[in-house]
């Protein structure tokens, strides 16, 4: 793929990025369904040509920004896998993994409101559940051999990959009132001492 001049490229991505977060101001101000590429291309100030030399429609915008937001997503918590392979369990420091996640979210957090709250998208559910429980299953494949599961990996995954997603779901309707570290910890305490444990349940 032919290389593009660094200003040029500079100046695509500053475009891509005044789009994006016009999309995101106005998707605050209507619904997706009654948004049109006029009200972009006005509230962006850009020619509807600059609009479509970037994108096909709204439908390609919405589908572009969350392939890009889950790419970094998937890209961070593997990026952090070695911090969470080291990881030693303890109650009182969360676990690295959750950090990433609860971390990535918060600093995107107008986007992923308005995934949770806005937009009637299961498939952005499914995108997402689907980066999670990958991230699971590559933390999983990477313990040691010696170490063998006590239930079956495809239900380990999907209840691991539940519960982080209802949880993620709540905290985000509810604007994110606990801190990323916060979150992560409970996560983590969660994790170590099961549910029974939690509960204060003592055998």
């Amino acid at each position: 793929m032919e290389k593009l001049p660094p200003n040029l490229d500079r100046r695509i991505t500053r475009t891509r990025q005044v789009i994006y977060e016009t999309f995101i101001s106005l998707i605050f101000e209507k619904e997706f369904t009654q948004m049109s590429i006029k009200d972009i291309t006005n509230h962006a100030n850009i020619s509807r040509s600059t609009f479509y030399a970037h994108y096909q429609d709204k439908y390609d915008l919405l589908e572009k920004i969350i392939q890009e937001k889950l790419s970094e997503l998937s890209e961070l918590l593997l990026g952090s896998k070695s911090k969470y392979i080291n990881y030693q369990s303890n109650i009182e420091i969360p676990d690295p993994y959750f950090v990433t996640f609860f971390e990535h979210l918060a600093i995107n957090n107008k986007f992923y409101h308005i995934m949770f709250t806005k937009m009637d998208s299961s498939e952005f559910r499914s995108k997402i559940f689907e980066v999670i429980r990958e991230s699971f299953y590559i933390r999983v494949s990477s313990m040691e051999k010696e170490q063998s599961l006590l239930v079956p990996l495809n239900i380990l995954l999907d209840y691991s990959s539940s519960s982080i997603m209802g949880i993620t779901k709540i905290w985000v309707e509810n604007n994110m009132i606990y801190s990323p570290h916060y979150m992560a910890l409970q996560l983590t305490r969660l994790s170590i001492m099961g549910l029974y444990k939690t509960m204060g349940k003592k055998n």
